[in-house]
């Protein structure tokens, strides 16, 4: 039995089907057809409302969200459940090398990135200003990044937490 998941990606473009049967993967859009064999998949992440599935020749996105009339969004989670629980199961089933996971969360590698330029705005600054000789003024320009830096720190272990989705 088929597994279908329908979306639409943009108000511009026609819905996109995702149909899981007989060992393949299908994406419909309109006219065009992409078809991927699970025996060639490599990589299937999850992530809250989106999955990427890698192939040998391909990736492939599928969102759980889709417009509906305008910019309105809607959710469909139970067809995206059922077709990304599917699609593990005969995933792992068709190709023994699949790599099976989550996606790193989003929002804690950007506060990450904003910790590690912050530090470096910092030492930037304190540089410039002793070459010019006004260290005061460095010294407060960079003990405000290191307050922003030090108020990132302390908010990164709740970032991203209870969002986790578990593997079925």
């Amino acid at each position: 039995m088929a597994t279908v998941h329908r979306a639409r990606i943009s108000p511009l473009l026609p819905p996109t089907e995702w149909t899981l049967a007989e060992g393949e993967l299908v994406e419909r859009r309109g006219a065009r057809i992409r078809r991927f064999p699970l025996a060639d998949l490599r990589r299937l992440t999850i992530a809250d409302g989106l999955a990427r599935a890698d192939f040998a020749r391909g990736r492939m996105r599928i969102p759980a969200r889709s417009f509906a009339s305008g910019m309105r969004v809607e959710r469909h989670d139970d067809t995206f459940i059922a077709l990304t629980d599917a699609l593990a199961a005969q995933g792992a089933d068709a190709a023994p090398q699949v790599r099976l996971g989550q996606a790193r969360p989003q929002a804690a590698e950007m506060v990450v990135w904003t910790i590690v330029l912050c530090g470096a705005g910092a030492v930037a600054v304190i540089g410039a200003a002793g070459l010019i000789g006004a260290w005061a003024l460095g010294l407060a320009l960079a003990a405000r990044l290191v307050f922003v830096l030090i108020l990132a720190a302390a908010a990164l272990p709740w970032i991203e937490r209870g969002r986790r989705i578990t593997p079925n």
